[in-house]
């Protein structure tokens, strides 16, 4: 059985500003996304060598996934110092 991953999570906005979170760990991105699926109120994106993000489709639902998967919401500048100690090993 794999571990629950430590998340870090960073809100933002896509394009059509539709509101994101994006979610990085250091046991990579893959074990975000089997940690981290997405349900009937968030669409998770994600692909090789990216971040995964998750997109809003009902108010309220990136907190709730925050709050359920324990996401630590960081910071501008306290996710690019995360991002930066953790190295390119957040996107495997």
């Amino acid at each position: 059985m794999n571990p629950v991953p430590v998340l870090y999570g960073f809100y933002g906005f896509t394009h059509g500003w539709a509101r994101i979170l994006t979610v990085m760990s250091p046991q990579g991105a893959s074990a975000i996304v089997a940690a981290v699926p997405g349900n009937s109120d968030v669409i998770l994106r994600s692909g090789e060598g990216q971040l995964p993000r998750y997109q809003e489709r009902r108010t309220g639902a990136l907190e709730r996934l925050a709050v359920t998967h324990a996401i630590e919401i960081l910071t501008r500048a306290e996710w690019d110092a995360r991002k930066a100690e953790l190295g390119e090993s957040i996107y495997l």
